[in-house]
């Protein structure tokens, strides 16, 4: 299954003045983004902060939180790898899943907290610090894992650049990708969210070197990009 997708025309014509837009429009961004104020997402009232992933102004969030909780089930296990302010594991127990989110950036493990009370969801939410899987019970084994990655490939030389920052050849991805598999239920499912600026080629490579092949993959056309919904199986999985 290809992960490739024609692009409209009004995307594309779009794209030719991202870069003046961007230059206009980013001191109005980056004012709002230090206001650390409170923000709705998808019909819910979230905290942010400077320093996390800002779950209104970046659109990947509310996308896959939006997809994620058409799919989960009731008292499923899910896994919100990168959680940042924690819209999409919330979205997921609002569902009536049992989530567990995770962030390297303890500024986002305390957001994410804040926000899962601000809705009381703490009797299914747990958050935790963690460089991807590297503090997790090994024998933890979930239904969904969701995860926004980082796009550019660029190194992370700060917690926060870490949420932006992949590597130079993504190895953030490869990272996740080799240690996910091993905490997926039987029949459970990675779900993922790219853009079409990101080399979709290498990374479908990826996921077949690393075991896991696209189970299922929508695609929602937006400002300047197309994101791409990609759910992962095991290759060796039901």
């Amino acid at each position: 299954m290809s992960l490739q997708t024609s692009m409209p025309v009004s995307i594309k014509l779009r794209r030719k003045i991202r870069p003046l837009l961007f230059r206009l429009l980013w001191p109005v961004l980056n004012h709002q983004l230090k206001k650390n104020a409170d923000t709705m997402v998808a019909g819910l009232k979230l905290r942010t902060a400077m320093e996390v992933f800002h779950p209104k102004y970046f659109f990947s969030s509310k996308i896959l939180g939006r997809y994620l909780a058409a799919k989960v089930l009731p008292n499923e296990q899910v896994l919100d790898m990168g959680t940042g302010s924690g819209v999409i594991g919330i979205m997921a127990a609002k569902r009536g899943a049992h989530v567990l989110a995770v962030d390297i950036n303890p500024a986002a493990v305390a957001l994410a907290d804040e926000n899962a009370r601000l809705h009381n969801l703490t009797d299914r939410w747990c958050c935790m610090k963690s460089d991807l899987f590297a503090r997790l019970d090994p024998t933890e084994k979930f239904d969904w894992i969701a995860f926004n990655p980082p796009y550019f490939p660029h190194p992370a030389h700060r917690l926060q650049e870490a949420a932006w920052h992949a590597g130079e050849n993504y190895e953030t991805i490869d990272r996740f990708l080799s240690q996910a598999k091993s905490f997926l239920q039987t029949s459970g499912r990675i779900v993922l969210i790219l853009s079409s600026d990101m080399p979709l080629a290498l990374l479908h490579d990826k996921f077949q070197r690393c075991g896991y092949h696209i189970a299922a993959h929508d695609s929602e056309p937006h400002l300047f990009e197309i994101f791409h919904l990609v759910q992962l199986q095991a290759s060796d999985g039901s």
